[in-house]
């Protein structure tokens, strides 16, 4: 080794006092130490970390064997951003002969046990919904029972319609322009809103009745509405004396002068009563100056000054309460009630129509019901949007038992 890599303490000491030292020899290596190069040094502790992890396996025990399962929750359903315009209506189709629907349609109409439980079914929940209703129970009772079903099933021939609509659909892998179907009550809701034919019908007579009510207005200020006749007829003859007028008899006529007499006093003669035993009284002295001193209250007075002015409405509530009581705001909320109809949605593919009558009956009444209800054989229910319940009449037992 060359002496440039010896300790600088070690340059001036001598060779041989260094070799011997109490009769021994002694034998002077040097090494040189240095780091290892990185790719070796990071080889060599992922080797050492594979040793590891082989032998932590092989001294636990196996796991057990599970499926993959998504923790990730429900997937989120694409979303889908319909087109304004794009809703039609598809035509309805007959249920084929050989189509599932028309094959349960025949083996429900063979089985008459099973229409049997149908219809009784249909009437436990018309039983229900009439517990339900207060206005059944204040006017028969809450002891309600079936007396009697007269009920019957009709199989359709066609499927309800179907709506279909045309959109963006957006995806995690894309995005298309589909068509896709509809709900009937969206689509009918929609329909109602932008084709809106009941508030058509009510504006429309909204403003035939305006004009009607302003060429009337018109005309009998010009003088050309013809003359009501009822005022005529209200107003007395007055050539004929009345039996009750002062002239016929002398007793009308002592009752009218008292009763002008008790009319002409003030209010605080009628609310004190020493004013009633003389009308001859000396009137009182006015209060004196020591009266007040002492507390003695004076007798309060009605003042009309005090009174606070009656509210006097605004232009826009004065304007909203002449338009509501007007006739033709009348004639539109008739109109609009009577032509809208209730949106409901159409029945599900395969149903069928349970219509009838149902007699309901407590101690003192009974109550008949016009039923109509669309039974899903799917669900073996009767979809409550679809259920239709009227009343159709009501006996009270005393009358026949008369």
């Amino acid at each position: 080794m060359s002496r440039l890599y010896r300790p600088f303490q070690t340059l001036f000491r001598s060779r041989i006092t260094s070799r011997l030292q109490g009769g021994e020899t002694v034998r002077i290596e040097r090494v040189r130490i240095r780091k290892g190069r990185p790719a070796t040094r990071f080889l060599g502790t992922m080797i050492k970390f594979g040793i590891a992890y082989q032998l932590l396996l092989w001294a636990l025990p196996p796991a057990p064997a599970y499926e993959d399962r998504n923790d990730d929750g429900p997937e989120e359903e694409p979303l889908f951003i319909p087109l304004p315009g794009t809703m039609k209506k598809l035509p309805s189709e007959p249920y084929s002969p050989h189509s599932p629907e028309q094959r349960l349609f025949q083996r429900i109409h063979h089985d008459r046990e099973l229409q049997k439980k149908i219809k009784v079914h249909l009437a436990r929940i018309v039983k229900k919904l009439s517990l339900e209703n207060p206005g059944i129970t204040a006017r028969i009772g809450r002891d309600i029972n079936v007396k009697a079903i007269w009920l019957e099933c009709n199989f359709p021939d066609y499927a309800p319609p179907v709506y279909e609509r045309t959109g963006i659909l957006v995806t995690d892998d894309a995005i298309a322009l589909v068509t896709m179907p509809c709900e009937s009550y969206i689509a009918r809701q929609i329909q109602r809103y932008l084709w809106p034919g009941p508030m058509a019908l009510g504006v429309w007579a909204f403003g035939k009745e305006a004009a009607k009510q302003t060429a009337h207005d018109v005309a009998k200020y010009l003088g050309f509405a013809p003359k009501d006749d009822s005022t005529g007829q209200m107003q007395p003859n007055l050539a004929e004396p009345s039996p009750l007028s002062p002239s016929a008899n002398p007793d009308v006529q002592r009752a009218l002068q008292r009763f002008r007499q008790g009319t002409s006093k003030r209010p605080d003669e009628d609310d004190n009563p020493s004013s009633v035993s003389s009308s001859a009284r000396a009137p009182s002295a006015p209060p004196t100056p020591s009266d007040k001193a002492m507390g003695v209250p004076e007798k309060p007075t009605l003042n009309q000054g005090n009174r606070e002015p009656p509210k006097q409405n605004g232009f826009t509530e004065e304007l909203i309460n002449s338009v509501s009581s007007s006739r033709p705001w009348k004639m539109l909320k008739e109109t609009y009630e009577r032509n809208r109809p209730v949106i409901k949605p159409y029945p599900p593919r395969g149903s069928f129509l349970v219509s009838g009558l149902v007699a309901l009956e407590t101690q003192t009444n009974d109550l008949i019901l016009d039923v109509r209800g669309w039974f899903d054989p799917k669900t073996k229910t009767f979809p409550r949007e679809n259920l239709v319940i009227k009343p159709k009449a009501l006996y009270r037992k005393s009358d026949f038992t008369r």
